[in-house]
C-alpha cells in the first residue's frame, strides 16, 4: 500500500485525465505505461497498473498496465480484474485497500494492493495498483522464521527460566510459610504449656490450702485458721498485678504467663513497657526473644534466697532502636562462661542434662542476626543483664 502511495504521488496526473477522456493507446496511454513498467522493475512487482472504478458492485476495469513499450499487448483497455467486492467497496469510497491471496488460472497466485490517484483539485479519478507474487511472501516469511530462529530459542528459554524460577519462588514461600506457622503453633503451645502447669499448680496448693484449713478448724483452732486464710488472700491478690496493657497483643500474653511462672517461684517480677508496638519484628521472633531471656532468668533467679528474687522487663522504642532488657538477681556469670553462653548446647546449670531448654540463648542469638541487631550481656554484683538492641 505504501509502494502502491507512492507511485500514484509520481505519475503526471494531468496526462492520466486526458487519457480517461479518450481511453486509446495514444501519446499519454504510452508516457504513463513506461512510467508503470520502470516503477515495476523497482519494486520487483509482477504487475503495476491503473483501476478504475465505476460503482461499488462492478468489477473494476484495468486501464493502462506497466509493459515494456516493444512488449505485444497482453490486454484490452477496460478488461476485468480480480479484486474482491470487499476491497472494490473501499476503493470506490477512495481508501487505500489490499487482499488476500487471489488464485488468478491465467496469471497465478498473488496478492494485491492499491491507493487512489488523486488530482489537483482533490477528487479521486483512478487507482494504483501492484501485484506481488505469493512466492515472494514465501521468501519474506522464511527470511523472517530463518532470522528470528535464534529470538524464538531465546524466548522460549527465557519463557522456561521465568516458569522455573517462579515455581521455585512459590516452593521457597510455600515452606518458609509453613515454617513460620510451624513455629508460630510451637512457640505459643509452649506459653500455653506453662499456663496450664501454673494452672495445674494453684489447684494442687489450692487442695493442700483447704486441707490446712479444714485440719485447723477440726481441731477448734479458729483463730490459726483465720490467720492462715489471710496469708491465702494475699497470696491471691498477686494474680491480679499480671501487667497486661500493652500496644503488642503477643507481649501482652507473654507477661501474663511469664508473671504466673515467677510468681509461682515466688520471685518479683516487674514489666516496663513503652507504647511502641514493635510492629518491625515478627510477633513469633518477638516472644521467641524474650520468652527465653525470661526463662532464663527465672532458672537463675530461683536458686536464691526468696527474699532476694527479682526480675525486670524492660520493652522500649528510644530514638531508631528497639531495646529488650531483662535484669535478674542471681549468681554471677564468670567471664569464662560468657564467651560460651551462646554456643548451642551449652549450660551453665550445674548437675543438669549439657542442652540448655530449647538451646534458648542460641535460638536468641540467631532470630537477633536475622534483624541486623545485637546483644550485650553483662553480670555484676549480683545483677545479670540480657540486652538486645534492633536498629528499626
Amino acid at each position: 500500500m505504501e509502494m502502491a502511495s507512492s507511485i500514484a504521488k509520481s505519475i503526471d496526473v494531468e496526462a492520466y485525465e486526458r487519457f480517461l477522456e479518450n481511453p486509446e493507446r495514444n501519446t499519454d496511454y504510452w508516457k504513463i505505461r513506461k512510467s508503470l513498467n520502470e516503477a515495476k522493475h523497482h519494486i520487483a512487482a509482477l504487475y503495476v497498473y491503473t483501476l478504475s472504478f465505476e460503482d461499488p458492485t462492478s468489477r473494476p476495469k484495468v486501464m493502462i498496465a506497466g509493459f515494456p513499450l516493444d512488449d505485444g499487448d497482453y490486454y484490452d483497455i477496460g478488461m476485468d480484474c480480480l479484486v474482491p467486492l470487499d476491497q472494490i467497496k473501499e476503493a470506490y469510497a477512495g481508501h487505500p485497500y489490499f487482499t488476500g491471496k487471489i488464485n488468478d488460472p491465467h496469471y497465478g497466485e498473488y496478492i494485491s494492493a492499491g491507493a487512489p490517484i488523486v488530482n489537483k483539485t482533490g477528487e479521486t479519478i483512478g487507482f494504483l495498483s501492484i501485484d506481488i507474487e505469493t512466492t515472494m511472501l514465501d521468501r519474506i516469511d522464511h527470511t523472517v522464521v530463518k532470522n528470528s530462529t535464534l529470538s524464538f530459542i531465546l524466548s522460549g528459554l527465557l519463557i522456561i527460566v521465568l516458569v522455573s524460577s517462579f515455581m521455585l519462588i512459590q516452593k521457597w514461600y510455600n515452606h518458609e510459610l509453613k515454617k513460620q506457622v510451624d513455629d508460630t503453633e510451637e512457640t505459643y503451645h509452649s506459653e500455653i504449656h506453662s499456663l496450664i502447669q501454673f494452672v495445674r499448680s494453684l489447684r494442687h496448693d489450692f487442695a493442700n490450702h483447704i486441707q490446712v484449713l479444714n485440719g485447723l478448724l477440726k481441731l477448734g483452732k479458729q483463730q490459726e485458721a483465720i490467720d492462715y486464710s489471710n496469708s491465702m488472700r494475699e497470696e491471691a491478690q498477686l494474680l491480679y498485678k499480671i501487667p497486661i496493657q500493652s500496644n503488642n497483643p503477643a507481649l501482652s500474653v507473654l507477661f501474663q504467663t511469664k508473671s504466673l511462672s515467677a510468681q509461682s517461684h515466688n520471685i518479683n517480677i516487674r514489666f516496663h513497657n513503652s507504647n511502641a508496638s514493635f510492629e518491625l519484628i515478627q510477633p513469633t521472633d518477638l516472644v521467641k526473644i524474650l520468652s527465653n531471656l525470661i526463662d532464663n532468668a527465672i532458672d537463675a533467679t530461683k536458686q536464691i534466697s526468696k527474699e532476694n528474687r527479682s526480675i525486670e522487663v524492660y520493652c522500649e522504642k528510644r530514638n531508631d532502636e528497639y531495646i529488650f532488657r531483662v535484669i535478674n538477681s542471681g549468681s554471677e556469670i564468670s567471664k569464662e562462661e560468657l564467651t560460651k553462653i551462646f554456643i548451642p548446647g551449652y549450660s551453665t546449670k550445674s548437675g543438669e542434662n549439657t542442652q540448655v531448654r530449647g538451646q534458648g540463648l542460641y535460638i536468641v542469638k540467631q532470630i537477633i542476626e536475622k534483624y541486623n541487631g545485637r546483644i550485650i550481656v553483662e553480670s555484676l554484683n549480683g545483677k545479670t543483664s540480657f540486652e538486645v538492641r534492633v536498629r528499626v
